[in-house]
């Protein structure tokens, strides 16, 4: 795989001048995709307070939005080996999380999300992954049929099925949210809610959907412009949801723990 440089900045070069740091954000965000905070001014032993620093930057970035029935803003990411879901969101799990965007099961996927690392994996496991939607429209472009794909993958909606946690009956019927895989610089894309929900309803898809589906997959998972890097204590990188596909490798340090919050653009269009 490609090695890129990290898209960095230190917040200590920012603590006079945090409006300063919040464009800064904001335009990486909107161009690169992704930026990572170095030394995040926090005590990561205490939990609580972690949380409310990270809540104070994301409100100057976006709109923090809630994540299950209870109107949660910040969200743990640890190992859950008790979970019995039947379907796990990849922050209950330690083993590998595949590219892919959160909450693409959603009706309206949020615009962008933060995570701060208050104990990294001591295992040597761990390591993120980040692609660009630019770098994947590069690869699928280049394939003999890839308008034809692109259009598919445009033009026709697809189905995710909902994991257990973020489901809004307590009925033990799946759901199912719908919408295409590529919009205008915008990408949706999980392979384990996609191909389960299809599992279990074929109907939802034809056949040219599914090709489309696994050209882009391949392209996904195995791209050679995917950027490999650990996050250190105090790291908090804020992730454009919409133009940066992420993942995570497998751990089996459960002591490992982030925090997530979901935030929207001011003004984003919900409808």
């Amino acid at each position: 795989m490609e090695t890129k440089q990290l898209n960095t900045l230190d917040y200590t070069s920012y603590t006079d001048n945090q409006e300063e740091l919040v464009n800064v954000v904001l335009t990486e965000l909107e161009t690169t995709g992704y930026i990572v905070i170095k030394n995040f001014d926090v005590d990561t032993n205490d939990v609580e307070a972690s949380g409310k620093a990270m809540l104070h930057i994301s409100s100057l970035v976006g709109t923090p939005i809630s994540h299950d029935a209870v109107n949660s803003i910040i969200w743990d990411i640890k190992s859950n080996p008790a979970s019995t879901s039947n379907i796990k969101t990849y922050s209950e799990h330690s083993h590998e999380a595949e590219l892919h965007t959160d909450s693409q099961y959603s009706f309206y996927p949020e615009d962008y999300f933060g995570l701060l690392t208050l104990k990294p994996a001591e295992c040597g496991g761990g390591e993120s992954f980040l692609l660009s939607l630019k770098d994947i429209l590069t690869e699928l472009r280049a394939l003999p049929n890839g308008a034809e794909l692109e259009k598919t993958l445009r033009e026709t909606d697809y189905p995710f099925i909902v994991p257990n946690v973020f489901k809004k009956s307590d009925t033990e019927d799946n759901e199912f949210n719908f919408g295409p895989i590529l919009r205008e610089n915008e990408i949706r894309f999980r392979v384990d809610t996609f191909e389960k929900a299809l599992r279990l309803r074929p109907d939802f898809c034809t056949d040219i959907q599914v090709e489309a589906y696994n050209a882009l997959k391949d392209i996904i998972l195995n791209s050679p412009s995917t950027q490999n890097f650990f996050l250190e204590e105090k790291d908090l990188i804020f992730i454009n949801n919409k133009s940066m596909l992420h993942g995570r490798g497998e751990f089996t340090d459960h002591n490992r723990h982030l925090l997530r919050i979901r935030m929207n653009k001011e003004g984003a269009n919900l409808n």
